[in-house]
């Protein structure tokens, strides 16, 4: 493989490929910002990408198992080995979109730690978020570039521990929402519809991450593990268990966390009382 030439001065000129959410929220950014991809194909289309122009960078904005299958396909293209491409699959090694030693001239991984909707998606949606990068030298460089126009903060991935940031990321979007679902169905047992429930628990949701804009989680954590009042967390565990042993679990696993962000703060038999009524 070969970097290649140095970049073409001025905006890369972008392919995207895909139509699901992580390209259908990239295109209507990267237009405002002059970044137009000059083509955007999707292997579910009539026609193959032969006719495709060549350009910069190919964004692969497609499903993990679906990369090798668009990279092959791309590459019988004529100036494909003249071209970086970028994949957006946290969770992938960087050069899962290679074909070959030649082609592309270099490969990576721009990964957008954070939750994209798909069409309609705020316009500020992507400011100040993070882009996970890896890959050839030449691939990172202009996922720099990128992240920089987008308005997002560049991160370099260690390859080892790529997947710890992959998991950081599904905990506080994928598990995020998994968390509000549960939270939704708390309330649905007190005879709250799911609409009003979403309405009382998103503003407290965005009240929790605000706190934490300024002060770490042990200084804003808040709730009755971190006041040391064992009698208001018994009663919580009695009242899921009989609503869903599920949801127990949940409250469980996330209150030993909370226990050990608090435990300066309590009392030694507190922590101890707690410690043995949260025990799996």
């Amino acid at each position: 493989m070969s970097d290649g030439p140095a970049p073409r001065p001025g905006p890369p000129r972008l392919g995207l490929v895909g139509r699901g959410r992580a390209a259908t929220t990239l295109a209507p950014r990267l237009s405002r910002l002059g970044l137009a991809p000059q083509w955007w194909w999707s292997r579910g289309e009539p026609g193959g990408p032969d006719g495709l122009p060549t350009v910069d960078v190919v964004l692969l904005a497609v499903p993990d198992a679906a990369i090798p299958g668009a990279a092959r396909a791309l590459s019988k293209r004529p100036g494909a080995a003249t071209e970086i491409w970028l994949h957006l699959a946290g969770s992938q090694p960087p050069d899962l979109g290679r074909v070959d030693l030649e082609t592309p001239r270099a490969a990576g991984l721009f990964h957008p730690l954070a939750a994209l909707p798909g069409p309609g998606a705020p316009a500020d949606l992507l400011d100040g978020a993070t882009a996970g990068l890896a890959g050839d030298p030449a691939a990172v460089a202009v996922g720099r570039r990128l992240a920089d126009a987008l308005g997002m903060r560049p991160l370099v991935l260690n390859p080892a521990t790529q997947p710890l940031y992959h998991a950081a990321g599904v905990t506080m979007a994928g598990h995020l929402t998994a968390l509000l679902a549960q939270a939704t169905a708390m309330l649905a047992g007190c005879g709250l519809s799911p609409q009003d429930a979403r309405r009382a628990l998103g503003p407290l949701a965005l009240g929790a991450l605000k706190n934490l804009e300024d002060a770490s989680p042990n200084e804003a954590i808040t709730g009755p593990i971190t006041r040391g009042d064992v009698a208001t967390v018994r009663g919580h565990l009695a009242s899921l268990e009989a609503l869903d042993p599920n949801l127990s679990l949940t409250y469980r696993a996330l209150a030993r966390t909370a226990l050990e962000l608090s435990r300066a703060k309590l009392a030694p038999a507190d922590v101890d009382a707690l410690a043995e009524l949260l025990r799996p």
